[in-house]
């Protein structure tokens, strides 16, 4: 089975400069660059809003939010199904539920029409 953890080691450290408050009363919300991001735990990819006070997932408001599959696998699924490959295939070559893969490329839809509207 594919599972894993969000942090692998390995992975490259959070970079607090590119990321921003999600607090929608922040003032520094949606700030990117401002300085006003810490690192809370490097470990669970936690960051805090200097701010605000606000703490939040690395991955808050992107499509790998509260996810426990590496992102890598994800993204690769969801290549897999855009080029036409079905989904029970991809389930089986990755060892995946079926149900997990339709949640994905559902969660992945409607996380891209967000940004249309």
């Amino acid at each position: 089975m594919v599972q894993t953890t969000e942090c692998e080691q390995g992975d490259e450290p959070l970079n607090p400069t590119e990321l921003f408050c999600l607090n929608p009363s922040c003032p520094a919300k949606g700030q990117p660059g401002e300085g006003n991001i810490q690192i809370h735990s490097q470990a669970e990819e936690r960051c805090r809003c200097r701010v605000c006070g606000a703490t939040f997932r690395a991955s808050k408001g992107t499509l790998f939010y509260r996810l426990r599959t590496d992102a890598a696998v994800v993204v690769l699924v969801l290549t897999l199904l855009a080029y036409g490959c079905p989904t029970p295939a991809a389930a089986k070559a990755l060892a995946l539920d079926e149900r997990t893969i339709k949640s994905w490329w559902q969660r992945t839809g409607a996380h891209c029409e967000s940004f249309h509207k």
